[in-house]
């Protein structure tokens, strides 16, 4: 939930002044970065993020566990060094380029991002029930939507507001700016249910523990509690289920996959059927975090228990009535 305003009218005005501050360096960042070639952007990024490994102990220790838990003996302590510094300067670098969105729809729609199987989304959304791309917080998920966007596929995500109303406003700006809308996560089961049953697309990450509820599917060989979302809002609707990522190639151009359809299962045991969807959602996101290790988010606590428990569900099935 966003962090509750000071009592006090003064302190609501500090709040205020302060949140105008951050908004204008923000967008005065933007504006630098709109203006710099793409390899002076990356190197911001790699700056920052390196100086980000340097500072931040509690969230080189997180990744740290991440990548022990995940790969054990695979990786040695100066492969797991490397990597922690890796992802932390690969995000680093995708804040960056999402202060620059606006360069990437200067041109055609592949000049910025090689895209690859759209096809598959345009057939599924062809249908007229809906389609979720699920996705994960690697390479740039942002860039994900846009790109579709920009190529006449528009989708809907879930987002989580910021604190900031002004930086989430101009947030709200840059993820909407290729005709794409945004849904907040806080009320979002009927608004993403209802945007499926009109024929849309909706953009979902699967790769953070929910603070509530959620399934324990395999992750990297361990249980990770998984949001029973799409498998809840796929039943629903009878949207079909699309993988979609975007990464970062060596040479720091991006590249778009939309893999195939998956089979919704359907036997008639809800549960059964919602942990089979979830599970092979997270074995495809797996797949690709392992092929691009130094790109994905191990700074979150994936394999925790949800912070409220167990026993309830991660989309507010109190509203699956509609």
């Amino acid at each position: 939930m966003p962090r509750p305003l000071p009592a006090s009218r003064l302190g609501r005005l500090a709040l205020d002044a302060r949140y105008r501050a951050e908004a204008a360096v923000v967008g005065s960042l933007s504006l630098l970065a709109r203006l710099a070639a793409p390899r002076v952007r990356r190197a911001v990024g790699t700056g920052v993020g390196t100086m980000q490994w340097a500072l931040d102990a509690r969230h080189r220790r997180v990744a740290r566990d991440n990548l022990r838990l995940a790969y054990g003996d695979m990786l040695s302590r100066g492969d797991v060094r490397r990597l922690v510094l890796a992802s932390m300067r690969h995000l680093a670098q995708v804040a960056v380029e999402t202060l620059a969105f606006e360069r990437y729809l200067a041109g055609e729609p592949d000049a910025a991002v090689r895209a690859e199987g759209v096809e598959h989304l345009r057939a599924v959304l062809a249908r007229g029930r809906g389609a979720i791309g699920f996705t994960g917080h690697l390479g740039h998920w942002e860039l994900l939507a846009l790109t579709l966007g920009h190529l006449g596929v528009p989708i809907a995500s879930i987002v989580r507001p910021l604190d900031n109303p002004y930086l989430e406003a101009r947030l709200a700006r840059l993820r909407t700016l290729s005709g794409n809308g945004v849904i907040d996560k806080h009320a979002a089961f009927r608004q993403a249910l209802l945007h499926l049953r009109r024929g849309g697309g909706l953009g979902l990450p699967i790769d953070q523990r929910p603070k509530r509820g959620g399934i324990p599917v395999p992750f990297f060989g361990h249980d990770a509690y998984t949001t029973d979302g799409l498998a809840e809002l796929a039943f629903a609707s009878d949207a079909g289920v699309v993988p979609c990522f975007v990464v970062q190639e060596p040479n720091g151009t991006w590249r778009m996959v939309i893999e195939p359809e998956l089979t919704v299962p359907r036997t008639g045991d809800r549960a059964a059927d919602a942990y089979r969807l979830t599970a092979d959602c997270t074995a495809i996101l797996e797949r690709w975090v392992r092929r691009y290790p130094d790109q994905w988010l191990w700074t979150h606590r994936r394999w925790a228990v949800p912070t409220y428990g167990v026993d309830s569900p991660s989309m507010s099935h109190h509203e699956h009535g509609s």
